[in-house]
């Protein structure tokens, strides 16, 4: 068994632990990677027991939550900004918070779910999605409250979902193997697709044609038909696949835990390029008209042309797990190294500012 492969194995063991824990009432921290989020002007970083809010133009910090660290509250899942001016998060405690992204003061807190939240919440005109390790996915109003009944698949939901304006749903992808397409006004599924052959914990990706790209532990990137779920083609990778991919005009882009990161014909499945610079890929690429930006497990970014052609790669001393996410002209990255847990490169490669915590 690949080293990378035993790295990421051992995360979800002591995840799981950390989960078990919690739920029996013990006061063990649970700590993920970060998620990150960003605005116009500030970038939300939600990480270990904070979320903070930090300053896109020098990386200082604006606020945190909570102001002190509590050992009951930890974050695993990125966040996501509402258009009524909400940022939603989901917490190890099992609670969803909603918090005044100006000030860091908590607006409003769901707290029905039996499950913790790794998945990040998905936010539409028809209300939150966000899914939990209870299996079910809540949908929930702008104010907090249940819009319906919580949709229930047959394992613990990792992935953040995807959304489809056009038909009006949402894709919800379990770690029972499978996806499912969700009626997003009134929560009853349109299909389910069978056992793909492995978990899923990346969100899914959907082009113009209506294809829905998702990559399993199974070691495939799977095309499916986004209108009622059947394949369309399977591309083998090197292992698992842990984020969702990224697709920009005909290619997709996608890394697995191998440290391969590829570059495959949207339609044909076919493999244009593959490089392996690092580790293991366990975040979606960031695509931009210039470059193509990927992270690997062991500390490094690294910017590719969309050929492959290395650009840059710049390397840092702790884990490398969320991001590369764009905040103007700005690419983010975190790591697990206190000194740089937020890092802000333009698209050259030049490191414009980091923001460290100093009670870490």
């Amino acid at each position: 068994m690949k080293t990378n492969r035993i790295s990421l194995i051992l995360f979800i063991l002591l995840i799981s632990v950390a989960l078990s824990a919690c739920a029996s009432g013990s006061r063990v921290v649970a700590s993920g990677w970060a998620g990150i989020t960003a605005d116009e002007e500030t970038a939300y970083l939600a990480y270990n027991t904070h979320v903070y809010a930090v300053n896109l133009a020098n990386g200082t910090e604006i606020w945190r939550y909570p102001s002190e660290p509590d050992p009951s509250i930890t974050f695993y899942a990125p966040p996501a900004l509402t258009e009524d001016g909400q940022l939603i998060i989901g917490g190890y405690d099992n609670i969803v918070y909603s918090i005044n992204p100006q000030t860091g003061f908590v607006n409003w807190t769901f707290e029905e779910s039996e499950g913790r939240f790794v998945g990040g919440p998905l936010v539409t005109q028809h209300g939150i999605f966000i899914p939990s390790t209870d299996n079910k996915v809540y949908s929930l109003g702008f104010n907090g409250q249940p819009l319906r009944e919580a949709f229930t698949t047959e394992a613990e939901i990792w992935a953040s979902p995807g959304s489809d304006a056009e038909c009006d749903c949402i894709y919800v992808a379990s770690m029972d193997h499978k996806i499912y397409a969700i009626n997003a006004q009134t929560g009853s599924p349109s299909w389910v697709t069978n056992d793909l052959g492995g978990a899923i914990v990346g969100t899914p990706a959907l082009s113009d044609e209506r294809v829905l790209y998702i990559g399993t532990f199974g070691e495939e990137m799977i095309a499916l038909n986004a209108d009622n779920g059947s394949d369309l083609w399977r591309f083998a990778a090197q292992d698992w696949i842990w984020g969702g991919p990224a697709l920009s005009e005909d290619t997709l882009y996608f890394g697995d835990l191998s440290g391969s990161f590829y570059a495959v014909d949207l339609q044909s499945g076919l493999q244009k390029w593959q490089i392996q610079p690092g580790s293991a890929v366990v975040d979606t690429p960031l695509v931009t008209e210039e470059a193509i930006y990927f992270t690997s497990e062991s500390g490094l970014i690294v910017s590719v042309s969309p050929d492959g052609i290395n650009r840059w790669q710049k390397e840092f001393e702790g884990n490398t797990y969320a991001g590369p996410v764009a905040a103007g002209d700005l690419i983010l990255v975190s790591t697990t190294q206190p000194e740089a847990l937020l890092a802000a490169f333009d698209s050259n490669g030049v490191q414009k500012w980091t923001f460290s915590d100093a009670s870490e």
